[in-house]
């Protein structure tokens, strides 16, 4: 279930391909290669829909130590261990200069009914995490797109628990538990290989969402139905609880986010529901060319959340917000949505002993501009594996992202001006690149050096009411990621 093979995109989606084509979509038998990973850093090799074999501890540290891991997968049990440890430095620009560092560990178990006579296709899963560091993006950045999808709140955390259960020859699966969106809702297959977050989870629904949704390192309770009627489509739908924390949608110091242990599973605010249409195709076979397979995945899908969402601009009392006679909660309205597009194809593929490929991404999200503070964010890039001398196995990329302010946070940061002579928040829209090398160390290990430089930090925020805008930041970082 963890980082066990190098990553190679190009075989994702030939795996996903022929994996349709037999009428065969493991997700009841085996959980996804990413399920306690956020979606947000680099996707391994096996893929979804490419798993590897239960008994194949290979790229493990410890292997089949013993005898131990075959015994307990004889008896439908798989316990894996995984480490993330990251190291950041902001060059330039941002709140200061500095170093920070911040890890994870994570550790799952899974258990297959049907080796000791239970039901085919099914699997019980439960994971745990413990994160640890400081927040480099927060700390000494100031950036709205954290810099990485394991920058999170410290805590030693139930992640998931839940139980999957195939049906018509595991083309329907159905996950029922506590269960975390992100790793299968609106991800791009090659925006994984980026550790900024929000080549993930957008910046959009985390913001826009309460405590930024079921997504990692939250989980909510719920149910996920995949259906794959026929090839090449793939059919998804969820309704889980819409906060995780239990928390209101503004968090204080007098009310802060709870549930830190991830063992609340309340239902008590709202409903979210997601769905998602996927097409795997074969853009060679389309385009009639005579040239190796060119798989891609071209997806559609939303979100509605049932809860109260705070207006941007105006209070309950009808005054704007900045004003002095205006109350102090804002207007809430009912309910609130986000449709999105993603768009994963390889361009570029040449087979061999030593494969090359080439593969872009894009994504695009959109909601109202009256309840969300970000009404549109698009993300783009390019992934090559296969071109650096003697490491055919390593994979660069580069890719940008940016989340639009919508009309009511702009216009309230022009009212905070207005009122007080200060802008407590930005009006600009924050753009970010990132730079990125994955080389496989060892089948249990990679190392990914990493840059990114962002500009209108914060949306051209100040760090203080009388100092000019939060200059551009330049950040390296290094993530290490290590299967035990």
């Amino acid at each position: 279930m963890f980082l066990s093979k190098k990553l190679c995109v190009y075989c994702l989606g030939i795996g996903l391909m022929l994996a349709v084509a037999s009428g065969q979509i493991f997700a009841a038998t085996r959980p996804l290669t990413t399920d306690i990973l956020p979606s947000g850093v680099p996707l391994p090799f096996p893929a979804p829909g490419m798993q590897s074999s239960s008994d194949d501890w290979n790229s493990t540290l410890f292997a089949d130590t013993y005898g131990v891991r075959s015994w307990l997968n004889h008896y439908g049990l798989r316990f894996s261990l995984q480490d993330v440890e990251e190291v950041w430095g902001v060059a330039s620009g941002g709140l200061h200069q500095g170093a920070s560092y911040n890890g994870m560990s994570a550790a799952s178990l899974t258990f297959d009914p049907s080796r000791i006579g239970g039901w085919k296709y099914g699997l019980f899963n439960v994971s745990a995490l413990q994160i640890r560091g400081r927040s480099a993006t927060s700390d000494n950045v100031g950036a709205l797109n954290t810099l990485s999808g394991y920058d999170a709140q410290r805590s030693l955390r139930l992640f998931e628990l839940w139980y999957g259960q195939g049906f018509l020859g595991n083309r329907l699966d159905v996950r029922v538990g506590s269960l975390d969106l992100d790793t299968e809702f609106m991800v791009s297959q090659n925006a994984s290989l980026f550790l900024n977050a929000s080549f993930g989870w957008p910046l959009s629904a985390s913001t826009d969402l309460y405590s930024g949704g079921p997504s990692w390192p939250y989980s909510a309770p719920g149910v996920r139905i995949r259906y794959n009627p026929l090839y090449p489509l793939v059919l998804m739908f969820a309704a889980t609880d819409d906060n995780p924390t239990g928390g209101p949608f503004y968090p204080s110091q007098d009310n802060p986010a709870q549930n830190l242990s991830g063992t609340r599973f309340g239902v008590s605010n709202g409903a979210l529901f997601m769905f998602e249409a996927q097409l795997w195709v074969d853009a060679a076979r389309r385009l009639g060319l005579d040239h190796a397979a060119l798989p891609g995945t071209w997806k559609i899908g939303g979100y509605y959340d049932t809860g109260s969402f705070p207006d941007r601009r105006y209070s309950a009392n009808g005054r704007i917000l900045a004003a002095p006679d205006a109350s102090v909660s804002p207007r809430y309205y009912h309910g609130n949505w986000m449709v999105y597009g993603v768009f994963d194809q390889t361009i570029w593929r040449i087979e061999g002993d030593t494969p090359r490929a080439a593969s872009v991404f894009i994504r695009v999200t959109g909601n109202d501009g009256i309840k969300n503070t970000f009404s549109f964010g698009a993300e783009a890039g390019l992934t090559v594996q296969g071109i650096v001398p003697h490491r055919k196995d390593d994979v660069l990329g580069i890719a940008w992202g940016a989340g639009f302010f919508g009309r009511r946070a702009k216009q309230a940061a022009e009212d905070s001006l207005l009122y007080s002579g200060e802008i407590t928040s930005g009006r600009k829209s924050e753009h970010h690149i990132e730079l990125t090398w994955q080389t496989p160390v060892q089948p249990w290990l990679n190392i990914q050096p990493d840059f990114q430089y962002i500009w209108n930090v914060g949306g051209g925020a100040s760090s203080q009411s009388d100092t000019p805008a939060i200059p551009n930041a330049a950040i390296f970082g290094l993530n290490v990621s290590s299967s035990f």
